[in-house]
């Protein structure tokens, strides 16, 4: 792995203070004190020192794509390893979702992640870059991150996720993916979909809407556009025969779900109609990034680093989720047949907590010691599942400032 992971086959070759395993294990705890502070902390006790500026220059000998690959390793052995892994009818159930992180101005991160002007006086450029994620709703594993330039599409992140999938699995999508080639390419892939549709842009859905119905089997024929589309990525221009679910929301207002799904004794439309409030957890996931773990408070001004922090950001929230999960299963569940409500876990402190457990790969006599104050912990601040809230969103203001980073390499 340190042959494939590292910038230049010269790196690494000598043993010192941060050597190619210790860089990725202190990168994986890091927080967001100063980086002066948390490398104190990492080096404490032992003789070795070392300053953010030595920091910030071996970074960049480590590819970020190495906390990818460490995730998608870590999300497989879960996957075969792990008891109790919750499916919908045999399908996992996947929601793609995407969004967009503010990083801090340099001309390198302008350069790979573009940039808007805001409508202020002064025009001010604000770095953006366009996320993804691939999320299984039910176990709350993100299976597939990516990171890009802001102006890709959130279609062409889809279909790399889609790369990354089981056969069989069900993905669930919002509105802004109901393309013909998106879903061709699913049922090429042998996966099935259900996805919110644009009423106002397909005349199918529309129909279907104005109708009195709650479900429909149609047949989508692709147009012009989507034909040229299909041809390019190597997918087959044909017929759909798909089923359209009418759902109405708590407001009385009707949304049209289109889904592959058409077998209506194994899927009848109630099933259907709770199916696609699975796909909340994905935004949860973007809440936790976002705001828990401070995601665009990123340590460093490169797009090395900012690669860095995203791809180890998703491995610790995969790693507490994991941890937190299998280590409180039965204690949550003795929990709870004990009070009259259900509980949760507090994910925001699992993913701050496993910080120690990141470390105490450094203190094996302690592990076992660590691991059961963790799962301790976590019981003792389970939260009251309070169901049938609801809040309004509001659109920020896309231009807000950055997080102060003056203490960042």
């Amino acid at each position: 792995m340190l042959k494939t992971f590292r910038t230049e086959s010269r790196f690494f070759t000598r043993v010192r203070g941060l050597s190619f395993s210790s860089l990725i294990y202190f990168l994986l705890q890091l927080g967001k004190s100063s980086c002066q502070q948390e490398l104190d902390k990492f080096f404490k006790g032992s003789d070795a020192t070392y300053s953010k500026g030595a920091l910030s220059q071996h970074r960049l000998k480590l590819k970020p794509e190495v906390f990818s690959h460490l995730n998608t390793l870590q999300v497989q052995y879960y996957y075969q390893n792990a008891s109790g892994i919750k499916r919908w009818k045999g399908h996992r159930l996947i929601a793609i979702d995407g969004s967009t992180i503010q990083l801090p101005y340099s001309k390198d991160l302008v350069k790979n992640f573009g940039h808007f002007e805001t409508k202020t006086e002064n025009g001010r450029k604000v770095v953006m870059a366009r996320i993804s994620q691939a999320y299984d709703s039910l176990n709350e594993i993100s299976v597939d991150a990516q990171i890009d330039h802001y102006r890709t599409s959130e279609l062409e992140l889809f279909s790399r996720h889609l790369q990354t999938l089981e056969k069989n699995d069900l993905i669930i999508a919002d509105r802004g993916y109901s393309a013909y080639w998106i879903m061709a390419l699913v049922l090429e892939q042998q996966k099935h979909f259900l996805i919110r549709v644009k009423a106002n842009r397909w005349n199918l859905a529309k129909e279907f809407l104005n109708s009195s119905l709650s479900e429909q089997y149609v047949e989508v024929s692709p147009c012009n556009e989507a034909i040229k589309r299909c041809r390019e990525r190597g997918i087959s221009p044909k017929k759909l025969k798909l089923r359209l679910v009418r759902v109405r929301i708590e407001n009385g207002e009707d949304h049209v779900l289109i889904t592959s799904l058409t077998n209506q004794k194994q899927y009848p439309v109630c099933e259907i109609m709770n199916l696609y409030i699975k796909r909340w957890p994905v935004e949860e996931s973007f809440k936790l990034l976002k705001v828990r773990a401070q995601l665009e408070n990123m340590s460093g001004k490169s797009m090395i680093t900012v690669k860095q922090d995203f791809y180890r950001i998703i491995m610790r929230a995969n790693l507490s989720s994991i941890l937190s999960r299998k280590l409180t299963s039965k204690g949550k569940s003795k929990i709870s047949k004990s009070r009259k409500r259900n509980y949760q876990l507090n994910r925001t402190q699992a993913y701050r907590k496993v910080k120690d457990i990141i470390l105490a790969f450094f203190t094996p006599n302690i592990w076992d010691e660590i691991l059961m104050d963790f799962a301790s912990q976590l019981l003792n601040q389970l939260e009251i599942v309070r169901k049938g809230r609801y809040n309004t969103r509001f659109k920020r203001y896309s231009g807000k400032p950055v997080a102060f980073s003056a203490y960042k390499p």
